[in-house]
């Protein structure tokens, strides 16, 4: 398992990287997989974070809901990290926060309890905090079952290995909700008790899934 793990976190941190300015060099379909600056293991840069999509050609989209539109409602990845800046700052803003506006009958009973410019100034927060400390890589997969099957594979793989922990001051131990968050050092919370990776399996991942370099 570690072996493993060693293996994806040196293969993938060595792929092409992408950052906000390159959503239009991503593929259409694939497992993006995050690293966050001053996050290490395994010798290198420490994996925090992978994920896909469902839509068909929507992973560039995705991306950018995560991490550079201005909406928590619509990423779970975004909800989490304001969480954290939240209860670090000990903000009470996190009660409304927590407050989903996605439907209309969620907005009718609830728009009145937000404070919108305080919430305009965290959601700016959370996305200069995603400018400024992550970056990701692509595995190409065309397939919405393949694209699921690999992101739970790599997900459990890196879950189970002893040797990747967050650091002291990772933002994800303020996770005032989730110990898993706060314990494994992943931006994740589903998917993380599939079956763990062989090394020959990994193999084939990164061979079958590596886009080439530009």
């Amino acid at each position: 398992m570690t072996e493993a793990c060693q293996y994806l976190h040196d293969k993938l941190s060595r792929l092409r990287r992408f950052r906000r300015g390159d959503l239009a060099n991503v593929p259409p379909n694939g497992v993006y997989v995050l690293f966050e600056m001053g996050e290490e293991g395994h010798g290198g840069e420490r994996i925090v974070r992978i994920g896909t999509h469902t839509g068909q050609n929507n992973l560039a989209a995705r991306l950018r809901e995560h991490l550079y539109t201005p909406n928590k409602d619509r990423s779970i990845f975004r909800k989490h990290v304001g969480r954290c800046l939240l209860a670090r700052g000990k903000d009470p803003f996190l009660a409304q926060w927590e407050i989903d506006l996605t439907t209309k009958s969620s907005r009718e009973m609830h728009s009145h309890k937000i404070d919108e410019v305080r919430l305009k100034e965290v959601e700016d927060e959370v996305t200069r905090y995603m400018i400024r400390n992550f970056s990701f890589v692509v595995l190409s997969f065309d397939t919405q079952a393949q694209r699921l099957r690999i992101e739970k594979g790599l997900l459990s793989t890196i879950f189970h290995c002893q040797d990747c922990s967050p650091s002291d001051t990772w933002l994800g131990k303020s996770h005032p909700k989730s110990a898993v968050i706060r314990s494994c050092g992943l931006w994740n919370v589903q998917g993380l008790l599939g079956p763990v990776l062989a090394l020959s399996e990994c193999r084939q991942i990164i061979n079958a899934g590596s886009i080439k370099q530009t």
